[in-house]
């Protein structure tokens, strides 16, 4: 491999040898080149990457390239380092093998991005995230072109950094895990070499309990406080004068959750030097303040509170987020940086240079949305999605691929969106799993034009994905097939994957519910997340082979087809007998007994409507009916998981493949 850019781009010299070990690695060829340097004079190499010029990531980069290949050479062109950097990862995609060996497909493509911003967000404040857990995920975001690493680092369970004019915020605030500044800079570098920018998040108002175990006098109501679940502050202050929940929406417009006093001008004081420093860390021109779900209510229970609101004429709660809002941007344009909020910082004062970053689902009747992503642009915000890219409620990939957000996208000011996985449901060892593949989908989203649309195509390219990124170092596969062991208590788990294999979460946020209704233990941050619904995957592989074959077979009555259908289908109806022996005494594979039963009787259902459709020329009404009424009722979730194979399997006993859902219920 010959790289031509400048001789002191340490970051495409360095990217361009992780793609030449990388496909070192895939092909055992044993290169005869050891590494890649700006001296080399390699002038008939056959891997060719020729760059104009130097450059660092940042939104609006020219990220372009164009790639050739033909039988004697591969050609990767690109305006500048980024460019070269998203090149080398479509190079290293397209390796292929065949029964010849490794090579290269001949292609000639240009690429570009469609949007400028394409992020993820990570929630590493309710569950501590480790640093070569995040590390793993900045290379899986390089592999999908991804762009910025929004890193959630403080809410009310943790506050994950470390502050030297301030340690009491990581002494008091985070139960001993948070990263060091020295860790925070290796991991702004780390990123930076794989063309990914960190914004850092610090929520404020609200979403702050962690920062008043330190510095109570920062808060709305005195303390003392520790970091833990959004509502342990209110029960373990009661209140008389807190209007009761009558119901989730009264519940979340009634929850006095700790929040900064925003008539303090020592929190001002505070935040202006926090924030000063922290810019000492976070190079980006971004700092991303929260602002979200911030209802008023430990303002409207403060006299002190009320009475300045009153001086100030100011009628609600809502003048008060305004002006602590505005306030932060001032703190933040100081220190040179621009200041992004959850839609929440959305009114008619709010400056324009802010960044919105839209949410809230139109509709959604819980929590109210402040306008759509083309409201915020046309009043001449800059803006980000996160609507439909939440990956923390369980919704497969399609749904996030064909965000509704996105068609008809067209507004300049529409920067891009962000995949975003909050961690009340993950932890360390299974957020891989929760994050990917499916954050493959949403990065493709936002690269590629909205033509582009396929759903199988989409399936059929994501779990290559999955595989590529476990050969690189994500551990989602790994940690899967280990929480399998310990499901299994270390016995065999090929009878508990076939099973676990064809299930998946349950959608939206049933599980969060089931959550809450289990106490505030089930999100404290040593509450490990180990149950089946913890570790099968959104997107079940199996699932997308079996639905492919079913639409072959109902299309063209495939003989092939038809006896794959039938291996699946014989497989699971005797693996209810083989997992009978592990359910004993096992709680958690106990949550799930009903699908293994469940699965069995479905899969007969379908090996029946093989053999009826093989002698019949149309089916009974009445049998169809019946077993339509058997395979509704086995849709019923168990442990908070759902069997995913059962339209498929309907697919075989009507004659006819239901169409996808395109939306799935929230709550």
């Amino acid at each position: 491999m010959s790289v031509k850019g400048q001789s002191g781009d340490t970051i495409l010299y360095r990217a361009a040898n992780r793609a030449y070990q990388a496909l070192n690695r895939k092909t055992a060829a044993i290169f005869g080149q050891q590494y890649i340097s700006p001296g080399d004079t390699l002038t008939q190499a056959s891997v060719q990457v020729l760059v104009n010029a130097e450059a660092t990531v940042a939104p609006g980069v020219n990220e372009s390239y164009t790639l050739n290949v033909d039988a004697a050479h591969v050609i990767l062109t690109a305006p500048n380092t980024i460019g070269a950097l998203r090149g080398l990862q479509t190079l290293i995609q397209l390796c292929s093998s065949d029964d010849q060996g490794y090579y290269f497909p001949c292609v000639s493509i240009t690429d570009a991005p469609r949007f400028q911003w394409r992020g993820l967000m990570i929630d590493v404040a309710r569950h501590f995230i480790s640093i070569d857990e995040i590390k793993r995920n900045i290379d899986a975001m390089a592999a999908v072109k991804m762009n910025v690493l929004h890193w959630h680092l403080s809410d009310d369970e943790g506050f994950r950094v470390e502050s030297k004019l301030f340690p009491l915020l990581q002494a008091k605030g985070s139960n001993g895990d948070y990263y060091t500044q020295e860790q925070l800079k290796e991991m702004v570098k780390y990123a930076a070499e794989r063309g990914i920018m960190i914004v850092p998040e610090f929520d404020l108002p609200g979403h702050s309990q962690s920062w008043f175990a330190g510095y109570p006098e920062l808060a709305s109501q005195p303390g003392p406080y520790r970091p833990g679940p959004r509502a342990q502050w209110q029960l373990e202050h009661p209140d008389p004068n807190r209007p009761t929940a009558n119901g989730l929406a009264d519940m979340i417009a009634n929850l006095e959750a700790p929040t900064f006093d925003a008539t303090n001008e020592k929190v001002y004081a505070f935040l202006d030097k926090f924030l000063g420093e922290m810019t000492t860390i976070f190079p980006a021109a971004y700092v991303h303040i929260g602002a979200d779900e911030n209802n008023g209510m430990a303002w409207k229970l403060s006299p002190a509170i009320a009475t300045w609101m009153k001086s100030h004429q100011m009628e609600s709660t809502d003048d008060l987020q305004r002006y602590f809002v505005n306030r932060v941007h001032d703190i933040l344009k100081k220190h040179h940086r621009e200041m992004i909020g959850w839609e929440e910082i959305y009114n008619e004062k709010l400056p324009k240079d802010a960044i919105l970053h839209k949410w809230i689902p139109e509709n959604i009747g819980v929590v109210k949305s402040h306008g759509t992503a083309e409201d915020f642009a046309a009043h001449g915000y800059r803006t980000l999605i996160s609507e439909g890219f939440y990956l923390d409620i369980f919704m497969p990939a399609s749904i996030h691929y064909n965000n509704p957000s996105f068609a008809n996208v067209n507004s300049p000011n529409i920067l891009g969106g962000e995949a975003a996985q909050w961690t009340e449901l993950a932890d360390n060892e299974n957020i891989s799993g929760r994050i990917w593949p499916r954050a493959g989908a949403v990065a493709e989203r936002l690269w590629s034009a909205a033509s582009v649309k396929d759903i199988d195509d989409m399936y059929r390219r994501l779990f290559a994905l999955s595989y590529q990124l476990e050969e690189q170092g994500l551990l989602h596969l790994y940690n899967y097939e280990r929480a399998l062991r310990r499901i299994a208590n270390n016995e065999q788990t090929t009878y508990v994957k076939v099973l676990t294999d064809i299930l998946t979460p349950v959608k939206g946020y049933q599980k969060m519910f089931a959550g809450i209704m289990k106490g505030p233990s089930a999100f404290y941050q040593t509450t490990p997340h180990t149950s089946v619904s913890d570790i099968v995957f959104v997107d079940s592989e199996t699932k997308r082979k079996f639905r492919m074959l079913v639409k072959i077979y109902l299309e063209t009555h495939d003989k092939n087809a038809e006896n794959q259908i039938r291996t699946y289908l014989v497989a699971w109806q005797n693996n209810d007998a083989h997992l009978q022996p592990l359910f004993a005494g096992n709680s958690r594979l106990m949550e799930v007994q009903d699908h293994s039963k469940n699965l069995s009787l479905a899969a007969g259902i379908g090996l029946e409507a093989l053999e009826r459709a093989g002698k019949t020329g149309s089916p009974d009404p009445v049998w169809v009916q019946q077993q339509a009424k058997s395979l509704d009722s086995y849709t019923k979730a168990h442990g908070e998981t759902e069997i995913a194979v059962i339209p498929e399997i309907a697919a075989l006993v009507n004659g006819s493949l239901a169409s996808e859902p395109t939306s799935y219920k929230m709550f």
